[in-house]
């Protein structure tokens, strides 16, 4: 039996996902608009999450914020992913040789999913964080990632014309395969001032013993740091997406002996 989408459900979970660093309240205008529902719906599935306790109503200016309920799924869903922890030594390794930011993200959809952070020493402001969603074709992390899915799936993802963020940003479809066949052969991917003026990010894939892409990780910071020791930084950061590919192989061979001598 084909089961159909519960729509109060989607659009409670299109309710909580639009909230963010950025939008950390929201008038039910603003929610309505986001979620592309109507405002009585809206203000219903408000309530009910409310009650809930997933959602917060400031009575003084009538905006909602997240509710604290979502503290207890965020603590056991990191418990639950021991993969985070074990992806510490190898960030610590990157950001202490580059003195840079480095992270671990995930592709999910068209966008990548910021979940494991290292920061710089240095004080830079730059638009990722952890949990925070950017476009996969701008982004070093998520062009990385981009590059070892076959070009059909690419074509059906992305339009012929891509949204800009900058005069750097790629435009096209035509011109993202393009890139992504590069980045195919050389192992790593840079975005340079693609969705961020003056920032640059280095991105290499991490594989699973299927020789599936599975995440990536990162260095970013400003281009006039990263520019000048970028061969070695590149070189750095294939090393650690190297190491983090190995450990997966050798921790599914560790769980694979332990069921076979069992």
């Amino acid at each position: 039996m084909t089961r159909t989408p519960n729509s109060s459900i989607t659009n409670a979970l299109h309710i909580l996902k639009c909230f963010s660093i950025d939008h950390p309240e929201l008038s039910l205008s603003d929610i309505a608009n986001y979620t592309d529902i109507s405002k009585s719906t809206a203000c219903r599935l408000l309530q009910t999450l409310e009650s809930e306790g997933f959602i917060h109503q400031n009575a003084n200016d009538n905006t909602y914020r997240l509710g604290s309920a979502l503290l207890s799924l965020t603590h056991t869903a990191i418990n639950q992913f021991t993969f985070l922890k074990e992806m510490t030594p190898f960030l610590k390794n990157l950001t202490n040789y580059t003195k840079e930011t480095s992270y671990i993200a995930l592709l999910e959809h068209k966008d990548v999913i910021y979940i494991k952070k290292e920061d710089s020493p240095f004080r830079v402001q730059m638009l990722s964080h952890i949990g925070r969603r950017n476009p996969a074709y701008c982004t070093g992390s998520g062009l990385a990632m981009l590059a070892f899915i076959d070009e059909q799936t690419i074509s059906d993802m992305f339009p012929q014309q891509l949204p800009t963020y900058t005069k750097h940003t790629i435009s096209t479809l035509e011109e993202l395969q393009e890139e992504l066949k590069v980045i195919r052969k050389q192992g790593y991917a840079i975005s340079k001032g693609q969705y961020t003026e003056n920032i640059i990010s280095i991105g290499a894939p991490i594989f699973n013993t299927k020789q599936k892409v599975i995440a990536s990780i990162t260095v970013t910071g400003p281009i006039n740091r990263i520019m000048i020791n970028l061969h070695k930084f590149i070189e750095a950061l294939i090393q650690e997406s190297d190491k983090i590919t190995n450990f997966i192989e050798r921790k599914e061979e560790d769980v694979l002996l332990e069921i076979f001598t069992k």
